[in-house]
């Protein structure tokens, strides 16, 4: 428990811990704000959605159909973005390994 510790207290693993959580919470902000957004316009903006936009596609069935493309997105940008925190993670564990801690 004395090396977690060690590792837990060091600025570079607070720092580390600051910056996946300044990047997680905007992209789970974004997809539920996207996410609920269908049922609220569905209620209160049956016009909008009801307007066609391509050929016979509907507003609503073109936004239903972003949330696949949103949803793989933002995957793969999490994806992307947790190789680097982990490499970073990883580095700082080999950090401590190395002073013995």
């Amino acid at each position: 428990m004395q090396r977690y510790d060690q590792i837990a207290n060091s600025e570079e693993f607070k720092q580390l811990r600051r910056s996946k959580m300044m990047f997680v919470w905007p992209v789970v902000l974004i997809f539920i704000a996207y996410y609920l957004t269908l049922p609220i316009l569905a209620g209160y903006a049956k016009p909008l959605m009801n307007s066609f936009v391509i050929g016979n596609v509907t507003f609503g069935y073109l936004y239903g159909m972003l949330y696949y493309i949103v949803a793989w997105a933002l995957a793969f940008w999490y994806v992307a973005k947790a190789k680097k925190f982990d490499e970073h993670a990883k580095g700082l564990l080999e950090k401590f390994d190395r002073k013995g801690a």
